[in-house]
């Protein structure tokens, strides 16, 4: 049964890869009757290329993923979950200049678990090495700016607790 009582329009769950972004992202989507985006969809095949080898992206090689992404969840009409790392506060705010209203949510877990979902999508063709983990752990500038949630149970607990945050 969908929540209605969120005032929450916009949410993007933010995290390291690895952290349940998207199985979070998506559950949390379904409970709010909301439309479900991944910011992997909006990654230029240049970048996905420079991920799958193992380089971690600069921050100018976001500026026109930010841009796009901020972009497209202004132009949303309905309530929307967006899974993006969003790593850094400048990049939060470079969306938040495009788009009103976001809440964002960082899930966390323990690195060697991180690295455990890494390696299993990776198994599946997913274009992420585990050997980028470190650098995102390193960039990642929790804030107050979020709500931290540590993902830990199963999704619909998780989800459960993120609406309890927001």
């Amino acid at each position: 049964m969908p929540y209605a009582s969120t005032n929450c329009k916009k949410i993007v769950i933010a995290g390291v890869s690895g952290s349940g972004k998207t199985t979070i992202g998506l559950e949390l989507a379904h409970l709010l009757d909301a439309e479900f985006v991944d910011a992997d969809d909006f990654h230029s095949p240049e970048a996905i290329a420079k991920m799958a080898a193992g380089q971690p992206l600069e921050d100018e090689d976001r500026v026109e993923w930010l841009s796009a992404l901020g972009r497209s969840l202004a132009a949303r009409d309905r309530s929307t979950v967006l899974a993006c790392s969003a790593l850094k506060k400048s990049y939060r705010d470079r969306l938040r200049e495009l788009c009103d209203g976001l809440t964002f949510v960082l899930l966390t877990a323990e690195t060697e678990r991180l690295r455990e979902r890494i390696e299993e999508r990776a198994r599946g063709g997913h274009f992420m090495p585990s050997s980028l983990l470190d650098s995102q752990l390193e960039t990642l500038e929790q804030g107050d700016d979020m709500i931290v949630i540590v993902n830990v149970g199963p999704p619909e607990e998780v989800a459960a607790r993120v609406l309890s945050g927001i």
